[in-house]
């Protein structure tokens, strides 16, 4: 793109501008993808059609709120700690302000979190002053993302208060140390003065009742909320009966990676759902994810969810959830959720040194568990985990293929924290089988297998699948599968055979790295199966290689074989002829 210089009024240049490049989106497009932000500033001065989108793009995205004071007038730093308006005899240049921020579509504001304490107090000071002119106006007129990390202390202090209005409508509030009144404060103002919001994410990172309160508050004015993130509280049960009505709300999500902390010995939340008189509820919700224990997410489907296609579930009970609390779970999701194709279902924290003995039978998932869910014929997506491993069997491997056929992904634990060398009631390679015959779309494969010689499929049944299959299939995670010495050979074979040339195969390797040791190494050392797993994969590549080979000398023997045929049959009928 030229980046040539000329007069912003200079005709000439609108004339020979192809007609496409004088089309605000299109230019908009294009600087926003340009290589170098240094070409975007050339660009405004190339002629007026170009000026205005250019500028656009440059200010469409602050994230350093001094760019937006140094419209007003030249700044200094007072103190090492205060931003002020150096000239302070002058009155701040609105105009040149509003001519630029009208352009503006978010505010990403990193504040204290990104180690910038001093640079928050400084802009704090200088928002002050611009609060108390300019308090009731709506400074950023046609601001629509508005992401908040910061401390929200006092109302002439902070100064996301003066970026809020009509135009705005995702609201992102990330807060370390909130009290209940910052957070009313906060909140009301943001309901009186966005009325169309439909995104508002609150992530606090210690949420108390009082807190949920407040945020209940806001949520029954906000009826047009299409996504709304909140932070877990105790008694989310008004809060949950509260959005059953909201026609608009889509997605819902409730809790995050905050909420996993090794600190804390019991769950967040421990209520969730009142008594519904049944019907259908939040009508139009499609995503739902939510950190809390099976037990109590499972009242809040006492209704149907007639549109509810993704599901993730996150335990926080701090011990592993029973296999009958999984069950009813499934049977519930089952039942009430006709649209369902994604389900996510594990666990926030777990100690792993409390967990390094095998459990009885009666803590072990089995298929029996499990199966209800293979009635969802949509499911595209299912991915279990839990700290110990599922009794399966390649039975219930054709179960799933023929159960899921528009299967995209299968996670089914293949990394449990607890692990026995004996436990082999798990799927051997002869599962790939039925995923390779009626899954297609399949993408990602993770489970747990028994990967014996014995066990591997024979050539006669991988050949004998479509011919396109696992034409998709992107990565097979054996996760802590245990693969034995004496079996790398026909594993690597079968793997060589039947995985796709594109496809990654991943192993887990349960050697953590020690971070106190003086070694250089960047990598943790592989365990034994690691090892042999490594070496599979290292195989795979000479064995697909040794295989093209035989099959070219195949070809090769029988194109001979039919020239040989060919020259026999000519030498036959030659042979007849002279005897006739």
């Amino acid at each position: 793109m030229s980046t040539t210089t000329t007069p912003l009024d200079d005709p000439q240049s609108i004339d020979v501008t192809p007609f496409a490049l004088r089309i605000p989106e299109i230019l908009e497009n294009i600087f926003e993808h340009s290589d170098e932000k240094s070409n975007r500033t050339n660009n405004v001065l190339v002629c007026k059609v170009w000026s205005d989108p250019c500028l656009n793009v440059i200010w469409r995205e602050v994230k350093d709120l001094s760019r937006l004071v140094k419209l007003l007038g030249p700044t200094v730093l007072r103190g090492s700690r205060l931003l002020d308006f150096s000239q302070t005899d002058k009155p701040p240049k609105w105009d040149r302000f509003s001519f630029y921020a009208r352009r503006v579509r978010k505010i990403y504001h990193e504040g204290e979190r990104a180690g910038t304490y001093r640079a928050g107090l400084a802009l704090r000071s200088v928002f002050t002053d611009i609060a108390y002119q300019r308090l009731s106006n709506n400074i950023v007129p046609n601001l629509q993302v508005l992401e908040w990390h910061s401390d929200t202390s006092l109302y002439m202090q902070n100064p996301s208060i003066l970026f809020m209005g009509p135009s705005l409508k995702h609201y992102i509030l990330h807060e370390v140390k909130l009290s209940p009144a910052e957070l009313s404060l906060n909140l009301r103002t943001l309901a009186d003065r966005c009325p169309h919001l439909n995104h508002v994410k609150i992530s606090l990172d210690s949420a108390a009742q009082s807190h949920g309160d407040i945020i209940l508050d806001f949520v029954m004015r906000m009826a047009d909320l299409h996504t709304l993130e909140l932070p877990p509280f105790g008694n989310m049960a008004p809060l949950t009966n509260a959005l059953r009505g909201h026609s608009c709300l889509r997605s819902l999500q409730i809790g995050g990676c905050h909420v996993i902390d090794g600190r804390l010995d019991k769950p967040c939340i421990t209520s969730l759902a009142l008594p519904s008189p049944g019907g259908d509820h939040f009508a139009s919700l499609t995503f739902l994810s939510i950190v809390v224990p099976y037990a109590v997410v499972e009242k809040l489907f006492s209704s149907k969810f007639p549109s509810l296609q993704q599901i993730f579930i996150f335990s926080d009970l701090r011990k592993p959830e029973t296999p009958s609390t999984i069950k009813h779970l499934i049977d519930t999701l089952t039942e009430t959720c006709p649209q369902i194709h994604h389900i996510h279902l594990s666990y926030a924290f777990l100690p792993e040194e409390k967990y390094t003995r095998f459990p009885p039978a009666s803590c072990i998932v089995t298929m029996a568990h499990i199966r209800p869910l293979l009635r969802c014929s949509k499911m595209q997506n299912f991915i279990f985990k839990h700290p110990f491993p599922i009794t399966l069997d390649d039975q219930f491997a054709e179960e799933i293929a023929t159960s899921w056929p528009h299967l995209l992904k299968l996670q089914l634990n293949h990394i449990p924290l607890v692990r026995r060398k004996d436990f082999k009631n798990c799927f051997t390679l002869r599962a790939l089988l039925p995923f390779a015959r009626h899954c297609p779309r399949l993408v990602h494969l993770s489970i747990l297998v028994v990967p014996e010689s014995s066990t591997c499929p024979m050539l006669g049944d991988i050949q004998s699948l479509p011919s396109s299959f696992f034409s998709k299939l992107y990565s097979f995670d054996v996760g802590s599968s245990m693969l034995y010495e004496s079996d790398k050979h026909q594993v690597a074979l079968t793997l060589s055979q039947i995985l796709p040339p594109r496809s990654v195969l991943c192993y887990h390797n349960n050697v953590k790295n020690d971070l106190t040791s003086d070694t250089d190494e960047e990598t943790p050392p592989l365990s034994p199966e690691a090892r042999n797993w490594k070496s599979v994969i290292d195989k795979i590549p000479y064995m697909r290689w040794m295989d093209q080979l035989a099959k070219t000398e195949q070809r090769e023997l029988r194109r001979k074989l039919q020239e040989l045929e060919t020259e026999n049959e000519r030498l036959r009928t030659q042979i007849q002829t002279l005897y006739a």
